[in-house]
């Protein structure tokens, strides 16, 4: 007995899935977002809200991304978004930003991040919504802790985990 077209049209479609996800490839990767909010090497700029970092207050982000927490640590793109204080105790960011790497195995490639940054954790999580390049359709999560905050200046380690 032949199967019905209905049932032959599932089936193609439950193996091209198959293979699609079968093709996926996993990267893990890591990397320091250096936050710099006063001059002489300023990435951040406070363009709405109170005044102070406060409720409301909106950034625009154009930060060095380097392969270890030191500045002086090989550049490997930059991070570039907005980071939104979005609770009314100050503690929590609506943070989306694109990893945009310029050297190295990825360049030329984006990853695109999305979350709320809860800077009370110890360890936060946000989703990895998306990618160009080598990251095309990318999936994922990345970690994010303070590595080191001083004055003006605030260091994130980001760890990464994508398929793609």
């Amino acid at each position: 007995m032949l199967a019905s077209p209905p049932l032959i049209h599932c089936w193609a479609v439950a193996i091209l899935v198959w293979i699609a996800a079968a093709a996926a490839k996993d990267t893990s990767l890591r990397f320091y977002m250096h936050d710099n909010m006063t001059p002489p090497n300023q990435s951040v700029v406070m363009v709405a809200g109170p005044g102070t970092a406060g409720f409301g207050t909106v950034s625009v982000i154009d930060d060095p991304l380097t392969q270890g927490a030191d500045a002086s640590s090989p550049a490997i793109g930059r991070g570039q978004g907005t980071w939104i204080v979005a609770s009314m105790d100050g503690r929590s960011l609506l943070l989306t930003f694109s990893a945009v790497f310029q050297t190295g195995d990825f360049k030329g490639s984006t990853l695109s991040f999305h979350g709320s940054d809860d800077t009370s954790e110890a360890v936060r999580e946000i989703a990895v919504i998306g990618g160009t390049g080598q990251f095309r359709n990318a999936r994922g999560y990345a970690t994010i802790k303070t590595a080191s905050a001083s004055g003006g200046s605030v260091i994130l380690e980001i760890d990464v985990k994508v398929s793609h």
